[in-house]
């Protein structure tokens, strides 16, 4: 990442809802949309560049005496967004190793397979998932997202009955995510199964109309397969997300840089990936 970018606080989520009417020649049915959108945290925020945001967290990790766990943590995340894939795995095995147990263990591991995401080598992503699958966490949100990104790694290498499994598992972890949803469809349309996976794809909107991913690969299959059908789904998906867009937009956090930034930091401090597990 060069020195110019600039890494942002994050921000909670919170969650709204939408109702849409459907109404066809013989029938009225109803499509509920929800979307998270950030919500600021409390406080100012603080643009930093990627050498000050190093900085702070590297003095975070000297200064965290006895329990450094969060600390590397943070600094694991940073090096992955960085693209510092290397040095992001040596954190997560520092932290592996402190972990008291299996749970935070199967944690560590699931981030080691993101990271290979992020690096553009799913055959290892695989390989990490599945040693964070025979951990059997009891987590919801972990166990989740092993299923769900086992699936999308096993996509992405053109394995589609395989990630069709994995994914569906996700959706019976958690139902009201989106991310087992749109995977999902994309295993079932490399099986070419259009109008299921176009269903998926409605569905993953609906759980997160914020997400607008979802949508536009609606929007490519039914520009390759105009006879499905979906047109009504598809309006209702637009108006959705278009909404979740706008009230993001609302939500956007002042950025604060220069001088007052050094005061600000004072009290503020960037959320670790580990808590928000």
């Amino acid at each position: 990442m060069p020195h110019s970018e600039t890494q942002r606080i994050p921000l909670r989520p919170v969650t709204f809802s939408l109702r849409r009417c459907l109404t066809t020649v013989n029938t009225e049915r109803r499509l509920e949309f929800k979307f998270s959108l950030p919500q600021p945290s409390e406080g100012h925020l603080v643009a930093l560049s990627h050498q000050e945001a190093e900085e702070l967290l590297l003095r975070n990790l000297r200064q965290a005496g006895d329990d450094p766990r969060d600390a590397l943590w943070q600094l694991a995340i940073f090096y992955s967004q960085a693209c510092r894939h290397d040095l992001a795995l040596d954190y997560l095995r520092r932290v592996m190793d402190l972990q008291p147990d299996i749970e935070h263990k199967a944690a560590c591991v699931l981030g080691m397979g993101q990271i290979m995401e992020q690096a553009g080598d799913y055959e290892s992503a695989v390989r990490y998932y599945r040693e964070a699958f025979a951990l059997e966490p009891v987590n919801t949100r972990t166990w989740y997202f092993i299923h769900n990104n086992l699936g999308f790694s096993l996509n992405t290498l053109g394995r589609f009955a395989e990630g069709e499994r994995y994914c569906r598992a996700a959706i019976g972890i958690d139902p009201q995510r989106p991310n087992a949803f749109k995977n999902l469809g994309i295993a079932l349309q490399g099986q070419h199964r259009p109008a299921d996976a176009a269903r998926c794809f409605v569905q993953a909107t609906r759980a997160d109309a914020a997400d607008a991913r979802s949508l536009k690969l609606l929007e490519t299959m039914l520009a390759q397969h105009p006879d499905l059908g979906f047109e009504m789904e598809l309006a209702a998906c637009r108006n959705a997300v278009r909404t979740a867009a706008e009230r993001r937009q609302t939500l956007e956090p002042v950025i604060h840089r220069g001088w007052r930034k050094r005061l600000i930091l004072l009290q503020q401090r960037i959320a670790s990936w580990f808590k928000r597990k």
